[in-house]
C-alpha cells in the first residue's frame, strides 16, 4: 500500500492514508516528536525567519515538511528496513547528528490499527546509527536520492533563459506583490525588467541558482527581485530543456514554498532564499 503522508496532515485525513501516529506524553506539546528530532540533528533553523511565512502554532514547519516528503520519496524508492518478524520498520531521515552519524526513524507495527481506526505504524524513536534500537534490523536503509545527473544541479551558462511572463502573471497572480495583482500591464513590465539580467547574476555567482525537487524532477530556483534589490519577492522555477538548450521559466513560488522544495535535496544557501 502506498501511504499519502508520514503523519496526519489535516484533521479528517483517513487513518489508512497515514503511515504512522506521532504521539506525545501528557504535558508535552504536540510537536514534541519533531522537537526531539531537531535536538538530535545538527543545528538548523527549522522555522521561517520572516513573520509572513510563519505557520500558526508550529515551531518546526520546515522539518515537518522535510521529513514527510523524504518519507514519500523513500516509499517510492522502497528504502525501508524491516525487522525479522516484520513488526518494526525504520528509514534513514537523511539527517545527521553533530558527530556525523545518520539518524533513523523507527516504528512499531500497530496490530490493532483497523479496530482502533489508527495508522498502521506508531513512532518509537529517532536514533543515531550507533543506537541499540537498530539491533532488530539486519541492515541500515539508505538515504533518499534525487540526483541522476549532477549537471542538473548547476546552471549551464551555455543555455539561454526563456521567461513566459504572461503565464507567470496569469497563473501566479496571488503570489505577486500586492500592488501588481490588480495591474497586469505593470506586473508584466516589472517582471520583464527584473528578469532581464538574471543570467549575468548567475555568471557572477553560480550559487544564485538553487536546485529544488518538484514533480519528480530537479529544477533550478532563481530570485525575482521586484520591490528590493537585496530581498527576492518570489522564486522563479527554471526547467531545463536540453533539446532547445534553454531554461524555461513559467511559474513562480513564494519563498516558503521554494525553501520547502529546496531543503529536500540539501540545506540551501540562504543568500537570497531566506524566508
Amino acid at each position: 500500500m502506498q501511504y499519502k503522508s508520514l503523519y496526519r496532515r489535516y484533521k479528517n485525513q483517513l487513518p489508512e492514508e497515514i503511515f504512522s501516529s506521532f504521539s506525545w506524553k501528557t504535558g508535552e506539546y504536540w510537536e514534541e516528536p519533531f522537537a526531539r528530532l531537531a535536538r538530535l540533528a545538527k543545528e538548523e533553523d527549522w522555522n521561517f525567519q520572516n513573520s509572513q511565512y510563519e505557520k500558526q502554532n508550529q515551531n518546526f514547519p520546515i522539518l515537518m515538511n522535510y521529513i514527510n516528503y523524504t518519507f514519500l520519496r523513500l516509499q517510492s524508492q522502497d528504502k525501508f528496513s524491516f525487522s525479522g518478524e516484520g513488526d518494526k520498520v525504520c528509514f534513514n531521515t537523511g539527517l545527521q547528528t553533530r558527530d556525523e552519524k545518520d539518524i533513523f526513524a523507527i516504528f512499531f507495527k500497530n496490530k490493532q490499527a483497523k479496530e482502533r481506526e489508527k495508522p498502521d505504524w506508531s513512532l518509537f524513536s529517532f536514533a543515531d546509527s550507533y543506537s541499540e534500537k537498530l539491533k532488530p534490523f539486519n541492515s541500515s536503509p539508505d538515504i533518499a536520492t534525487y540526483i541522476d545527473d549532477a549537471s542538473n544541479l548547476v546552471f549551464d551558462l551555455d543555455y539561454e533563459i526563456e521567461v513566459n511572463v504572461a503565464h507567470i502573471v496569469d497563473q501566479n497572480n496571488e503570489r505577486l506583490p500586492e500592488f501588481l495583482q490588480q495591474n497586469r500591464t505593470l506586473a508584466i513590465t516589472s517582471i520583464e525588467g527584473a528578469t532581464k539580467f538574471l543570467k549575468e547574476k548567475i555568471r557572477r555567482n553560480y550559487k544564485v541558482a538553487i536546485p529544488h525537487w518538484y514533480d519528480e524532477s530537479i529544477q533550478l530556483l532563481l530570485p525575482l527581485n521586484i520591490t528590493s534589490d537585496s530581498e527576492a519577492d518570489l522564486a522563479l522555477v527554471a526547467d531545463k530543456d536540453k533539446e532547445r538548450r534553454i531554461y524555461r521559466i513559467k511559474t513562480a513560488l513564494t519563498m516558503d514554498m521554494a525553501y520547502f522544495n529546496a531543503r529536500l535535496i540539501c540545506r540551501p544557501d540562504r543568500d537570497w532564499l531566506n524566508p
